[in-house]
């Protein structure tokens, strides 16, 4: 019985160890970390605690504001300002699609002027009384005369993207480029005078100067004067300033020695100026709005510079194109040249076909005072005999009025020995001396005169339009068709 007892301690010993270490262990495995295998997801259920542990209910009071957070409440109020946030988004469209017109700040008219805004200018309109023309019953006459104020600049025409101020529907504003020029000028403003019109002529230094009787006699029969620089060059748009001004002002200063007989460095009788092939300079217009000059391009031409519309015998050409871009705008500013034998023979029957058209005649004149008419001789050095020197003009198939000249006037292109005297033009009033008879034949004997001629056709068709600027024309028309050009 002793043995037996003896015996079973030793066992009832070692079972004990066993449950007191077994205990240990499972204690130690409860409070122990369970480690996973790499990429074994940790949210396993072993890991969860005994909901019944007390320690576990004591936690969970505090644990009940976290899941307040949770509930749909504050959730819903995220969900009302959404929408204001949506709302905030759709109002901030507009403000991020506003700066989009950028881009065309390139050719807005504040680049075009070099002014930031287009000034307010004081436009005096003179009703013409329809008072018959003399020898003229059937004459279109003037309608109108608009009075332009050109301080701080003036801008008018498709290049600026803006119609003359004031000008109506179905009406016209005559002007002549390139002039002035014996013969081809004389047949133009006898035209004029016979219709009782008025126009407008931008005149090369370099012709004035050969031609300074003829320029003072464009002014005497009433005509506005202009500038169109001293040798009609393309490259004011590249020159820089000085070379510009340079230019321009050789430009003024021969016409106005020879309309006005004087002339000034820095100030221009005339205000009105247009740029050679209407080509604009942004740095020479700041200049402009600084000296007040008046700027103005064209909205509708007759052609007159392209091959098949220069000699005297294209001049329906020139009438139908002209109808047809007149038509096209519904009037404006009108583009011919008075050296041109097309455009001078063209402008009688073109002013009869306006009027059957039911156009009228504008004629724009400047509200700064202009001085009294020259007289006596010409101011020493400028010629009167011969074609001017025009260096810069010897493009092919463009400009033929040096060659006309002098086949048409018998010219050899070199200066009388003395000053040649001037008629004395004293005022505006003083009528126009008549065309020379020779002239007024070769007028009648044109096609252009006859009435079987003078019909317009649905488009003029040249054929003969190479030389630089004639093959460029097109590309002129299509870019006029996207920003007004022409």
């Amino acid at each position: 019985m002793t043995r037996t007892i003896r015996g079973a301690v030793p066992a009832m010993t070692l079972g004990l160890a066993v449950f007191v270490i077994g205990t240990a262990a499972g204690t130690f495995a409860q409070n122990a970390p369970l480690e996973l295998a790499p990429g074994k997801p940790q949210a396993t259920t072993v890991q969860s605690p005994d909901p019944t542990d007390p320690e576990l209910l004591k936690k969970k009071p505090p644990q009940k504001p976290a899941v307040k957070p949770a509930t749909p409440k504050p959730t819903a109020k995220p969900t009302t300002a959404a929408p204001s946030a949506d709302k905030a988004k759709v109002a901030a469209k507009p403000t991020v699609t506003k700066p989009a017109p950028a881009p065309k700040k390139p050719t807005s008219l504040e680049t075009l002027t070099a002014q930031a805004a287009v000034p307010q200018h004081d436009h005096v309109i003179v009703d013409v009384p329809p008072a018959p023309c003399p020898g003229n019953p059937d004459a279109i006459g003037l309608s109108r005369i608009i009075e332009v104020d050109t301080t701080g600049g003036f801008y008018a025409g498709q290049t600026y993207r803006t119609r003359m101020p004031l000008l109506q529907p179905k009406e016209v504003i005559l002007t002549f480029d390139d002039g002035p020029r014996p013969v081809t000028t004389d047949r133009v403003l006898a035209a004029l005078k016979n219709e009782c019109v008025k126009a407008t002529f931008f005149m090369i230094g370099q012709m004035a100067k050969a031609y300074p009787a003829e320029a003072r006699k464009v002014a005497a029969a009433g005509m506005s004067i202009g500038y169109h620089t001293m040798t009609h060059t393309y490259q004011l748009k590249s020159w820089p300033l000085e070379k510009s001004q340079a230019e321009i002002v050789g430009g003024w200063k021969a016409v106005d020695d020879a309309i006005w007989g004087k002339s000034s460095d820095t100030k221009p009788t005339s205000h009105f100026f247009r740029y050679p092939g209407l080509f604009n300079s942004h740095v020479v217009n700041t200049w402009f709005n600084q000296i007040d000059m008046g700027v103005f391009a064209i909205d509708a031409a007759g052609n007159d510079w392209i091959k098949g519309y220069i000699t005297d015998s294209e001049a329906p050409n020139v009438m139908n194109r002209a109808l047809m871009e007149l038509e096209h705008q519904n009037g404006g500013i009108l583009l011919l040249h008075d050296i041109k034998g097309s455009s001078s023979n063209a402008v009688a029957p073109l002013l009869r076909e306006l009027k059957k058209r039911g156009f009228k005649i504008v004629h724009i004149v400047q509200k700064q005072p202009l001085p009294p008419l020259a007289s006596g001789p010409a101011p020493a050095g400028v010629v009167d005999t011969a074609p001017a020197p025009i260096n810069e003009r010897n493009i092919s198939g463009f400009d033929v009025s040096r060659q006309l000249g002098q086949e048409q006037l018998g010219k050899v292109g070199t200066p009388s020995a003395k000053p040649a005297p001037l008629p004395a033009y004293q005022t505006p009033d003083t009528p126009a001396q008549p065309a020379d008879p020779t002239v007024t034949k070769s007028i009648a004997s044109t096609p252009a005169a006859s009435t079987s001629q003078v019909q317009p056709m649905p488009a003029p068709a040249p054929k003969h339009d190479d030389g630089w600027f004639g093959s460029t024309a097109s590309t002129f028309r299509g870019i006029g068709t996207a920003i007004g050009l022409w």
